[in-house]
């Protein structure tokens, strides 16, 4: 069957490995839409830092060019009032007044001031404003050089109206007073928006939290379910499909720890092999089926005349391995092997309402010099089983005693 196949793509689909593919799907899914979020969210609160920032600049340049104005038209104020306290034109000197190259205007700061409707319309009379009370001013300073003390002050104060200049820092301070708390608004939201973004990046945090202890006990689902599935997979690969017998692998991998117990209780380890006789003949005759079934029948016999220290095993076909662990001598081995050729020798009913009649062979093998593998025991025991069938088959046989 081939890998591309429907039905192999669903049993790769239900495959409990499957699932870790899903959990990194999932898991990058969910790494994904916590960057973008994070990144939509650092975006956006950049963005509105990038404006507050803006905007207390905008402010503060805003609020210092009022107190430039404001100090400009006191200067005009405390030169008017100086000469007319002391008549000396000096003190309408314009390096007094203003000593940068250019002087706050009332139409610099409406320009600064730019989209706010409000604060444009409050600022609109300032131009008008100021420009007459430079020009009175100017002509203040005119009529000081030319004229001297020969005019009275009151006559020559009369183009400076000071009342204007109250207007105009009644406007200036309302203006700062009005951008002050459009800053504090903006410094409001700012703060809003922060807690805001501290509480979705809090929810974020939360719900990835959440999502990382999904992914983490689906993982240890998927971890716990594969470890099941390996030692499933182990225990089919040392089991015989068929009779659920252990298998030739298991008596390999146990060898050292089946030997060993032997050795401990100070008795013997016997291996007999058995192979059943006439087992061809109910194939021919039934059917694989009704082979199968006096297969299992037959394990079943056999696993019932032996303890739990001991191992039956299926080599395939019709042989199988019986290893007793603990013995005391030879004559406990044959013991077994002749109960085993008794039960094995009786019938089997079948499903279909026949009768198969089988027998056994056996042949026993013991651990006498201590030092034999598996494999040793296992020749022997074969080579007796070999001797049994040429005897006439349904008996056992016992191989030859090594000396060491």
């Amino acid at each position: 069957m081939s890998l591309g196949t429907p039905q192999m793509q669903t049993e790769i689909d239900r495959s409990v490995f499957a699932g870790f593919k899903r959990v990194l799907h999932k898991g990058a899914l969910i790494f994904a839409l916590i960057i973008a979020v994070l990144f939509a969210l650092t975006f956006y609160q950049y963005q509105r830092s990038e404006e507050a920032v803006r905007s207390v600049e905008h402010t503060r340049q805003v609020i210092a060019y009022i107190d430039a104005l404001r100090t400009y038209l006191l200067n005009l104020d405390n030169a008017v009032r100086k000469y007319a306290e002391s008549h000396d034109p000096t003190h309408l000197a314009p390096s007094l007044i203003c000593r940068q190259s250019s002087c706050p205007s009332a139409v610099q700061l409406i320009v600064l001031i730019g989209a706010d409707g409000a604060q444009a319309a409050r600022l609109a009379p300032l131009p008008a404003l100021q420009s007459a009370l430079e020009t009175g001013f100017g002509a203040l300073q005119q009529r000081a050089e030319a004229g001297g003390n020969a005019t009275p002050p009151e006559r020559e104060l009369a183009g400076f109206d000071k009342s204007a200049i109250e207007q105009i820092h009644r406007i200036l301070i309302e203006t700062g007073r009005e951008e002050l708390n459009q800053l504090e608004k903006r410094e409001t939201t700012r703060i809003h928006d922060q807690k805001l973004s501290s509480a979705l990046l809090g929810i974020i945090g939360l719900w990835t939290g959440l999502a990382l202890l999904g992914l983490y006990r689906e993982t240890v689902r998927l971890i716990k379910a594969g470890f099941h599935a390996e030692q499933t997979i182990r225990q089919l690969s040392l089991r015989d499909p068929l009779t659920g017998l252990a298998n030739r692998r298991f008596l390999h991998e146990n060898e050292k720890h089946l030997i060993a117990g032997a050795k401990r209780s100070g008795k013997q380890m016997a291996v007999l092999a058995v192979d059943l006789d006439d087992f061809k003949a109910v194939n021919d005759r039934y059917g694989h089926a009704a082979g199968d079934a006096v297969l299992v029948t037959s394990a079943k016999r056999m696993q019932q005349l032996l303890r739990e220290s001991d191992v039956i095993a299926r080599f395939g076909g019709d042989e199988f391995v019986i290893v007793l662990g603990q013995v005391d001598n030879a004559e406990a081995a044959r013991e077994v092997a002749s109960r085993v050729v008794d039960s094995l020798s009786q019938a089997i009913p079948l499903a279909g309402g026949g009768t198969a009649h089988i027998g056994a062979s056996v042949g026993i093998a013991l651990c006498s010099a201590g030092k034999e593998t598996l494999d040793d025991l296992l020749k022997k025991a074969d080579a007796a089983l070999y001797a049994a069938k040429r005897d006439g088959k349904h008996t056992y046989r016992e191989a030859a005693i090594s000396r060491a």
